[in-house]
């Protein structure tokens, strides 16, 4: 996959167009190329109540691109022996557990980072087992607010002081925020329904299944900071080729690695956090690579047309799957 240098019309033309066509209030993207930040841009408006339109300082939950860095985590503290992805989570903590099914004691890392534990992906426990642990794909946040429950105990650190530690302190992500503040309020984006009506101003994440901070959903950055991640990632092709060791099967042409889609070798993951919409992927044969945020119920289909106009990447086996997941 590459970035198309070719089109001649800035980015931000053919965004606005996507936008206005799915009625997308709001949008931050960021391209890069050859492992090298090329272009951060942004579309409309963040809050016109307050006539604040999106730019560098815009925060949008990120909903599920929090999944990444996570997994990031994890692949840091495997590295320092404090655990190991195939051993049963169970043996590092007495958790509660989310279901009574007892084939879910043998439960690794892996599976949960390759959405592989046969949880569902929300719900309250005890929950059922879709499937034995290890046997099929079922994407599932619940399995990585248990994992994050586990972390939590072996580290003895809360989750957002992990990831501030781990990943947030080192990259100069100083943005970064798994848990909701009043200050946030000043620089979060509203949201935007299917229709494209400003919605109440957030509280909180949307999910009101589990708490904040939370390892599945929470994470609410600036696209800067976001990019500073993918471009770490690019970086680093030993751990590329730790997230793409292990693939678990979900439709034709797409697998799950250790905490991200595969599809044709590009490293992908979606966010839906209801209004918050976001999208990344990278290739990193090419080191080129898109992250787009947005603030619309509608955004993931601006997202899409996006990254097939700029890369001539062929989205189809990705939005079905994202379809089926949802």
């Amino acid at each position: 996959m590459n970035i198309l240098s070719d089109k001649g019309n800035p980015p931000e033309m053919f965004l606005a167009e996507s936008m206005k066509k799915h009625r997308v209030a709001g949008a931050a993207f960021a391209l890069i190329r050859g492992g090298e930040p090329a272009h951060i841009g942004f579309c409309g408006a963040a809050d016109p109540e307050e006539n604040r339109l999106v730019d560098a300082s815009t925060h949008f939950e990120i909903a599920s691109l929090t999944k990444t860095v996570f997994a990031r985590c994890i692949l840091k503290l495997e590295d320092r022996g404090l655990l190991r992805l195939d051993r049963p989570l169970l043996e590092y903590s007495d958790e509660p557990l989310p279901t009574d099914d007892p084939a879910f004691r043998d439960v690794t890392a892996r599976d949960v980072l390759t959405h592989a534990t046969g949880l569902p992906n929300w719900g309250d426990a005890p929950l059922p087992l879709l499937f034995a642990p290890g046997t099929g794909f079922g994407y599932s946040g619940k399995a990585y607010t248990f994992l994050q429950n586990v972390v939590e105990k072996i580290t003895g650190s809360r989750i957002d002081v992990l990831l501030q530690d781990e990943i947030f302190n080192p990259l100069g992500m100083k943005d970064a925020a798994m848990i909701w503040t009043g200050p946030l309020n000043r620089t979060l984006s509203r949201t935007f329904d299917a229709d494209g009506v400003i919605e109440p101003l957030r509280g909180s994440c949307r999910r009101t299944v589990a708490v904040e901070p939370n390892a599945a959903f929470s994470l609410c950055v600036t696209i800067s900071d976001y990019t500073k991640f993918a471009l770490q990632l690019l970086r680093e092709p030993e751990t590329v080729e730790r997230i793409r060791s292990f693939r678990n099967p979900v439709t034709e042409g797409v697998s799950w690695g250790l905490g991200w889609g595969l599809c044709r070798e590009t490293l992908w993951h979606w966010g839906d956090n209801d209004g918050f919409k976001a999208f990344v992927i990278l290739d990193p044969a090419t080191k080129d690579g898109v992250v787009i945020h947005t603030n619309s119920f509608n955004g993931l289909e601006a997202c899409y047309e996006f990254i097939e106009e700029l890369t001539g990447f062929d989205m189809r086996s990705i939005r079905e799957m994202v379809a089926a997941a949802e």
